[in-house]
């Protein structure tokens, strides 16, 4: 017989397969609690099921935006085609076999320094990712 924390685990992995990595918004209804709370810093807090998933598809039509961005206006910097990577961490909380919270923190100073709207902190010394 499976542990509250296998099962529980196990709530998780399909949220995050189906939320961030499918992009399905529904899976908010299945698996989080009703006053469920999402909080991203970059996109502060939501409560609720209906405002989780606004928040997913606010996230998708700003990724469709950037990737479809063309230069316009006094900008600094034009966009480069250039991938970005950073990390971050994510902490869920459970009650009852249902999501109640998730918090993250994306390295959002990261993704500024590799725009280049942040200084490196060691210049010429930046980052290498093996997969590039």
């Amino acid at each position: 017989m499976p542990t509250q924390d296998t099962k529980n685990l196990e709530v998780i992995q399909e949220y995050f397969t189906e939320y961030w990595g499918k992009g399905n918004p529904d899976i908010v209804d299945k698996l989080c609690a009703d006053n469920f709370v999402i909080n991203y810093p970059i996109h502060g807090p939501r409560y609720g099921k209906e405002n989780a998933k606004k928040m997913l598809s606010e996230f998708k039509e700003a990724r469709r935006s950037i990737q479809n961005s063309q230069r316009f206006g006094a900008l600094e910097k034009g966009n480069t085609g250039k991938r970005m990577y950073f990390s971050g961490t994510t902490i869920f909380t459970l009650k009852d076999g249902l999501i109640v919270d998730e918090t993250g923190e994306e390295a959002a100073l990261t993704a500024l320094q590799q725009l280049g709207l942040v200084q490196q902190p060691n210049p010429g010394r930046e980052v290498k990712y093996l997969h590039e």
